[in-house]
């Protein structure tokens, strides 16, 4: 880029001559100094775009991460998508720029955290998401440690067997074996549910540390999720107590009508409940006959998984 000067003693008159001395800037210096406002530009329109809507919004960090908040409730909005999201489907949602949704996605497909599917052009969280969750040992996942016991399970039982971990008030599924019935339930990887409303979630609650215990359950919300989801905390809580007396926890259709869950704790080396198997079944299949049938089974499946662990 040329870079004209002029000479403003000629241009009026009786103005004072410039300094000689004086040199125009130079052409590396005003470049940086136009990328820098370019940078500043692009800072504000993103914001001046950041507001949140359809529920969804962008929580400050406060400690001046603009860039990785924005990303975090990017990934946070694709998760909630059971089918992924459109580009403009997350500018409308989060109130993000056109370039900011490009920036943003084009680094995470980048790292591997997000895919785009090539169809309909939708970004889904990857894999990668999952395996940074999962506890490992011997640069194995817990998943992968897991398979061949959840193969045991399921075949033991006839039921799609699974084993998930807590994130916050959810549980995350990590792996799952289908069921051996023509007619069966089971979840796929990356599936989140409540973490009160399912026979899992109340395996990793029950053995929690008394006091860590009860403020988790003071700050949760107990949503129902159908008729039979126990809403209450002192109802939870006796519940949880019920859970540990028996070694598994049962989950009535407390998630979905109709289906039933059996679900057992596991341990890890450092003796703290880490994740959780189960089974889940048509309600005719897991009746109180069943349950105890089966939960031998389910219990020697995490005794197995926890050991693998150590």
């Amino acid at each position: 880029m040329a870079i004209k000067t002029i000479n403003s003693s000629k241009s009026r008159k009786g103005s004072k001559p410039e300094d000689a001395s004086v040199q125009p800037p130079s052409e590396s210096k005003i470049n940086r100094q136009l990328e820098r406002n370019a940078g500043r530009l692009r800072e504000l329109g993103d914001k001046k775009d950041a507001a949140p809507k359809e529920g969804f919004a962008v929580r400050d960090s406060g400690v001046q991460t603009p860039a990785l908040d924005r990303a975090l409730a990017l990934l946070e909005y694709i998760s909630a998508q059971s089918e992924g999201a459109t580009a403009a489907q997350i500018r409308s949602a989060l109130g993000f720029s056109a370039n900011l949704v490009f920036r943003l996605t084009k680094a995470l497909i980048v790292h591997g955290y997000v895919e785009r599917d090539a169809d309909e052009g939708r970004f889904l969280l990857s894999q990668k998401m999952l395996m940074l969750a999962q506890p490992k040992r011997d640069e194995r996942s817990l998943g992968q440690i897991a398979w061949p016991t959840l193969c045991w399970l399921r075949d033991m039982t006839g039921e799609s067997a699974h084993i998930g971990i807590r994130a916050g008030f959810e549980c995350v599924v990590l792996e799952r074996a289908i069921g051996l019935h023509l007619f069966k339930f089971y979840v796929e990887a990356g599936a989140r549910g409540p973490l009160h409303a399912g026979a899992p979630g109340k395996t990793m609650l029950a053995w929690l540390p008394e006091e860590e215990r009860r403020q988790t359950l003071k700050e949760m919300p107990l949503e129902s999720v159908t008729k039979h989801t126990i809403t209450s905390k002192d109802v939870l809580e006796r519940e949880l107590l019920e859970v540990k007396e028996k070694g598994y926890a049962m989950d009535l259709g407390e998630t979905l009508d109709g289906l039933h869950c059996l679900g057992a704790p596991i341990w890890n080396a450092e003796g703290r409940v880490c994740a959780s198997v189960w089974i889940t079944s048509p309600a005719p299949r897991l009746d109180k006959a069943a349950e105890h049938q089966h939960a031998p089974a389910v219990i020697e499946a995490a005794k197995r998984i926890s050991d693998a662990l150590k």
